[in-house]
This record gives structure tokens, C-alpha cells and sequence, in this order.
């Protein structure tokens, strides 16, 4: 691992890099503070106007930190719990 994989990221610079791995690259939308500090570690090449990562910044990417899975839904639960919260309400009048 090279030492640019090593240097700490602020929160800004982990959603620049996650965009640029996206392709939310349109560097109009893009922080360029972070996109200068991302090419100068080396995470980040490519054009001015496509930033796109290098070796080292997917393997950066793969090792952030990944959004919680979503809870299972069981829609037919669900459905029957609310019909049962309706039905249980004491009618008005």
C-alpha cells in the first residue's frame, strides 16, 4: 500500500472520491480543493474535465467505509399492519 493510499481523508475529499467513482465527475459539481488534493495523492487522474480514479484511489475506494444495508421490508407485513391499525380506530360519529 503506498503511502498516499495511507493519508487520512476529511469527509469531503471521501465524497469527492466516492463521486469520481461513481461518475458524478462533471467537475462543475465537484469540490476542487478536494480534486487538487486527490490527483496530488494520486487517487484521482484523468482530464480537468473527466477526473477519473487511478489504481490506487479504486483501491482507497474499496476500502471506505459502505452505506448500512437496507432493513428488509415485507411489504405483505407491512400491508397487513396498517389494515390492522385502520380497522382497529373507533369509528367517528
Amino acid at each position: 500500500m503506498s503511502p498516499s493510499e495511507q493519508m487520512p481523508l476529511s469527509e469531503d475529499e471521501e465524497i469527492t472520491l466516492r463521486r469520481v467513482a461513481h461518475g458524478q465527475s462533471d467537475v462543475a459539481h465537484l469540490r476542487v480543493a478536494d480534486l487538487t488534493r486527490l490527483r496530488a495523492l494520486a487517487l484521482v487522474a484523468g482530464t480537468p474535465h473527466a477526473p477519473m480514479l487511478t489504481n490506487a484511489g479504486k483501491a482507497r475506494f474499496d476500502r471506505l467505509t459502505k452505506p448500512a444495508a437496507v432493513a428488509e421490508f415485507n411489504a405483505q407485513n407491512e400491508l397487513m399492519a396498517t389494515l390492522g391499525r385502520l380497522m382497529a380506530r373507533k369509528p367517528k360519529g
